[in-house]
């Protein structure tokens, strides 16, 4: 992706360099490639961002898919194997009529957990190099990509697993206090990885300054990223459950057939949404911040390697 490539989608050119004088009330710089004034100036920078950055992002999906996947589905195979011999434990015990011994149903979750919990960390660490990927384009940054993009993304990474435990207590208790507000503190918090990615010593109170800056542009932008990826995640049920049902064991049960086959499914569900959500949560997290703050997008400019 050369720079004249990603100035074809935008006749204004590149936003001057920083510090750029702030633009309120005048409205923000129409050529900034992040910031925009309105929903739909946000919603054409993020599909331009996709469509400038989908090889790099595809690339970097790629690569973070593979371990992913060879830490998922053995602890897949073995746990749907442990469910069926439970299953099957218990149906002789009520043709016995005998007690049941329900613990089995949880005889594989100490392999699943673990390997779950692994494969967590390799796709965070994947969004975190996908979202620089998205900043280094829209700075202007050229050549390589991938390699700088994992590199910053392994510097953050400890600090966005640490953030990300803190928001654990926090969800909890949003969630004993009402529905409602688990829905409202997980909508803020949908921006701390590019917050922790992009700031130094900033997490959780950013995120909340930074979505009440301007509560409709930053319920709008990320109202949108959650109906996208639960539009998403109804296909990927529909699928998993169409091959449990036609390809799975008794009772739908999934085989190792049908496992591998949804890990798959699962697999490329997060290839496709990250190439889509990592540009809209970049841009989301940039028009959040330029109500909050002095702020464009040539202050992200970072020195080449």
């Amino acid at each position: 992706m050369s720079q004249g490539d990603w100035q074809d989608w935008s006749a204004a050119g590149q936003p001057q360099p920083y510090p750029y004088p702030y633009p309120q009330p005048m409205g923000f710089d129409p050529a900034d490639p992040l910031i925009s004034n309105d929903f739909n100036g946000w919603w054409g920078r993020g599909f331009r961002l996709v469509k400038a950055a989908w090889r790099p992002l595809a690339v970097i999906q790629a690569i973070v898919a593979v371990p992913a996947l060879m830490l998922l589905l053995p602890a897949m195979v073995i746990f749907q194997d442990r469910q069926r011999k439970a299953m099957a434990s218990l149906e002789a015990a009520v043709a016995a009529d005998t007690q049941p011994d329900f613990s089995q149903f949880f005889a594989g979750l100490p392999i699943l957990l673990p390997a779950a919990a692994l494969a967590g960390l390799v796709y965070v660490f994947g969004q975190l190099a996908s979202q620089q990927v998205v900043v280094f384009l829209a700075t202007g940054r050229t050549g390589g990509l991938v390699g700088p993009a994992f590199l910053a993304a392994i510097k953050r990474l400890p600090a966005v697993i640490g953030w990300y435990l803190l928001t654990i207590p926090v969800l909890i208790v949003a969630l004993v206090l009402c529905f409602f507000p688990v829905i409202y503190v997980s909508a803020v918090l949908m921006v701390l990885s590019v917050v922790v990615l992009l700031e130094r010593g900033n997490g959780i109170g950013r995120c909340f300054q930074l979505f009440h800056a301007k509560l409709g542009v930053s319920v709008s932008r990320i109202a949108t990223i959650i109906g996208l990826s639960f539009a998403g995640g109804l296909v990927l049920t529909l699928l998993t459950t169409i091959v449990d049902v036609t390809i799975g064991g008794s009772y739908g049960t999934p085989n190792t057939t049908a496992t591998v086959i949804n890990a798959v499914l699962q697999g490329a569900y997060y290839f496709v949404s990250y190439l889509v959500l990592a540009p809209l949560l970049v841009t989301a997290y940039a028009d959040m911040r330029a109500r909050y703050e002095p702020f464009t997008t040539a202050s992200l400019v970072t020195p080449g390697p």
